[in-house]
């Protein structure tokens, strides 16, 4: 008799675990209330409970107006509303919180990005619902974006995902120039989707030249590699250093004029670069 009793508390809380789930899926407050209350009293302790109810108060939340309202309403789903939803929800949560993300990046919208506060900004709440359209509108919106490496992260991101790859891959290597250091905690951290930019820089490292294939000398490696990349991506019209590097290794790679002149540029700036050029047999037969 004990064991079948067991049988049947377990299975009222499946039920009501289940019941619950569905009315927060529904966005029906109310009846995810009683769902709720049903739960506890079928199990007072049960792990759902507390999650439950800061997922019902997201349901209920207003949704922002103005930036003060869009950071408070952010701090609430960054530290109560994203873990209550993956606790109850796993894998299924972030599409549960895409109408509060979204409701936070329309609130942010016009709001100037601030360095020193980059998550209280349109694109990073766009990201979080996958509006990638809009958080490339935003953030091309924003005065100074190319300074910016948060922005420029951002955008690469959204333009990859919406199969804009070489506009992308453009913006990476902006940032391998104008924040090295940014670029390679990145790259390092897996935060980079592009699997051929991870393949390269593995063997970037692994080269033996001098001066090394360090961070600002990357996207020339890269041309160096991907001869279509040399063909599609546009000079950046630096005079010298890194990007210099880059135009003159795509140029070279395009089958430009001047090769003779262009090789001994490229030998001064860089002889690792040059070195690599000469040994790099994707030159003869894809240009």
């Amino acid at each position: 008799m004990s064991v079948q009793f067991d049988l049947f508390i377990h299975s009222s809380d499946v039920i009501a675990e289940n019941d619950l789930r569905e009315a927060i899926r529904q966005r029906d407050v109310d009846k995810a209330k009683r769902k709720l209350e049903e739960l506890v009293e079928h199990s007072p302790e049960h792990k759902l409970s507390e999650p439950a109810k800061a997922m019902i108060e997201a349901l209920g939340a207003v949704h922002p107006r103005d930036r003060i309202m869009a950071r408070a309403h952010l701090n609430k789903l960054e530290q109560q509303w994203v873990p209550a939803a993956k606790a109850i929800f796993s894998s299924e949560a972030r599409t549960l919180l895409a109408s509060l993300w979204r409701a936070s990046g329309q609130a942010l919208e016009g709001m100037v990005f601030e360095p020193d506060d980059p998550g209280c900004h349109s694109s990073r709440a766009y990201m979080e619902c996958d509006d990638w359209k809009a958080v490339i509108r935003v953030v091309q919106a924003e005065a100074g974006f190319k300074s910016q490496p948060v922005l420029l992260e951002r955008l690469a991101d959204a333009l990859w995902k919406t199969d804009q790859g070489l506009q992308a891959v453009e913006h990476w290597f902006t940032l391998c120039w104008l924040v090295p250091e940014y670029f390679e905690k990145l790259i390092d951290n897996g935060r980079i989707p592009a699997t051929f930019l991870l393949e390269h820089w593995d063997e970037a490292g692994a080269v033996d030249v001098e001066p090394r294939i360090s961070v600002e000398w990357y996207p020339a490696w890269v041309l160096l590699q991907q001869p279509g990349l040399a063909r599609s991506l546009e000079n950046t019209g630096a005079e010298t250093g890194p990007q210099r590097a880059f135009d003159l290794v795509r140029e070279l790679m395009s089958g430009g004029d001047e090769q003779l002149a262009l090789r001994r540029e490229l030998r001064d700036i860089h002889p690792g670069l040059f070195h690599c050029f000469l040994q790099n047999p994707v030159r003869f037969s894809q240009v």
